[in-house]
Parts: structure tokens; C-alpha cells; sequence
């Protein structure tokens, strides 16, 4: 038997998948079972599941970093893709971008 509580304000799930890039969704839901504790979110057709197997976080963030998270996983996937010196030095810049735009504020 589950039992089901509302996920507190914050939390998100990460995923990453290859061909169609990185996404992040708002935890709605916590499934509780025999199992363990799982988070569920909403599918566009409204239907609350699991995140999907290219889920690569479940964390409470706010939304700066949340998505300075999505947009480092966005990173590594353009260095493993990266060959020549310009795309190396492109993500570079884009690191330092990202580096910035956390340290902001703080």
C-alpha cells in the first residue's frame, strides 16, 4: 500500500537525455511504499509518474540553481561532444559564464 505526500516547494527533478537535451520538472508528489521513497511528477497529459530513466538529480533548489545545474549537465554533454581547440575554448567561456552567474549574489 503507498502513501502519497505533497512535495515541499523547491524540489526538482534533473534529467538529461541524450537526444532531446535537459529538462527539469517539479516534484509534485512523494510516493511512499515497502520499496522506499520515490518522487513523482506531472506528465504533460497531467498523469503523476516517476521521472524517467534519464533522470540524473532529484534536489530542493531554488530556481537559479536549478537551473544553473540543468545548464552545467547541458555543459557536459557539449564536452564530450567537443573536438576541435574553438569548441573547447567556446565551452570554456561559457563556464566562466555559468561560474559568474553562481557566485552572484552570494
Amino acid at each position: 500500500m503507498s502513501e502519497y505526500l505533497t512535495a515541499e516547494r523547491g524540489w526538482v527533478a534533473i534529467s538529461r537525455h541524450p537526444k532531446f537535451g535537459t529538462d527539469v520538472d517539479m516534484v509534485k508528489w512523494w510516493e511512499l511504499d515497502e520499496d522506499g521513497i520515490k518522487p513523482l511528477i506531472k506528465e504533460p497529459d497531467g498523469l503523476m509518474v516517476e521521472p524517467g530513466p534519464h533522470t540524473r538529480d532529484v534536489v530542493r533548489a531554488t530556481p537559479k540553481a536549478a537551473f544553473l545545474l540543468a545548464a552545467g549537465y547541458e555543459l557536459e554533454a557539449l564536452v564530450e561532444r567537443a573536438v576541435t581547440d574553438r569548441e573547447f575554448e567556446l565551452i570554456e567561456q561559457v563556464r566562466g559564464l555559468l561560474k559568474r552567474a553562481w557566485t552572484d549574489g552570494e
